[in-house]
Formats: C-alpha cells, sequence, structure tokens
C-alpha cells in the first residue's frame, strides 16, 4: 500500500477524512500542519515574523523529512498550499515531485462548481473559530480551487461525511470491494 498524500484547499476536509481513511486502513495518519506546529512552531507566528516564503520553505523541508521517517504505509493530509501555485515555482516543482515520487495524492474538493464550493469552504472555514476573516477566505478559495483541480492521482468531488469520503479514497485506491 502506498504513502496517500490528501491534497486540496483548507476547509475540504483533508484532516478529518484522512483520519477517518487512515483509521479504515489500519496505518498511521501524519497531518503535515500539525507535524509543522509541533517541530517548527504556530504556522500564522512563523509566517508573521519571517514571511510566508520562509514557511513554505520550512514546511517543504519538513515534508521530505516526514517521507523519509514514514513507514511505506500513511496517510498524510498536506497543507492547504503545499500544492498551490502561490508557492514559488521551483519549490512548487520540488513539492510536486515529491509528492508523485513517494506516494499516491488524492485531490478532494466538495464539488465542481467554484460558487457552490466556495460557500461550502468558507463556511467550514468560518465554522473553525480561529478568527479568520470572511472576505479574505472568499477570495483565496477560488485561486486555490483552481490551483488544485487538475492535481492529484485520484480526484475526488463529495460533500459526505468523512467516513463515507475515506471509503470512496479506499475503493479509489483498489484498498476495498466496489
Amino acid at each position: 500500500m502506498p504513502r496517500i498524500f490528501i491534497i486540496g484547499p483548507g476547509g475540504v476536509g483533508k484532516t478529518t477524512a484522512g483520519g477517518e481513511l487512515a483509521r479504515l486502513l489500519g496505518c498511521p495518519f501524519l497531518d503535515l500542519d500539525q507535524e509543522f506546529m509541533a517541530r517548527i512552531g504556530d504556522i500564522g507566528g512563523v509566517i508573521q515574523d519571517q514571511g510566508y516564503l520562509r514557511y513554505v520553505e520550512l514546511n517543504a523541508a519538513l515534508f521530505a523529512t516526514l517521507v523519509e521517517e514514514l513507514s511505506e504505509t500513511a496517510v498524510v493530509p498536506l497543507s492547504s498550499g503545499f500544492l498551490a501555485r502561490e508557492t514559488p515555482p521551483g519549490l512548487l516543482a520540488a513539492n510536486q515531485a515529491g509528492v508523485r515520487a513517494t506516494g499516491t495524492a488524492i485531490r478532494l474538493l466538495p464539488c465542481e462548481d467554484l460558487e457552490a464550493a466556495t460557500r461550502i469552504v468558507v463556511a467550514r472555514q468560518l465554522g473553525r473559530g480561529i478568527g479568520l476573516e470572511p472576505e479574505r477566505e472568499a477570495a483565496k478559495f477560488p485561486r486555490r480551487f483552481a490551483d488544485y483541480l487538475d492535481q492529484g492521482d485520484i480526484r475526488i468531488f463529495s460533500t459526505a461525511g468523512p467516513a463515507e469520503i475515506a471509503a470512496e479514497m479506499a475503493r479509489a485506491l483498489g484498498l476495498t470491494r466496489s
């Protein structure tokens, strides 16, 4: 079984569905954002103190470290900007190559319709209670939607619950029956 990277913008359910998938498959689960905060520091603080470019550099280095540490089978939700086009081109290409070379990427989005997907994700993001700004989230999601639309070895559109999405991922990976 391959390493499984869950990719997509923030608020699409990567962490929640990824946790369910790891449970379903009985394999390790490591969230890149959670690992960043545990090993390096608060993401917002790093961005504020050192800048976004430094954050993406540190995040890419952490990804490489995690891939070395992980067994062959693990579920890893990646940061929302890890494969987004706002990442500097050389680093983006290296991130994309690292994902391709070390596992299978499952892209998760709520639906194909940008307007509907934006409404769903912005509501989820604002519901997290972490002080996100509605206008900023509404502007950021469409960019990231476009960034991720054509990425992933497996591409899933779903607004189902996490367990149902995890089951769909497992089926798409050929790890359970249809």
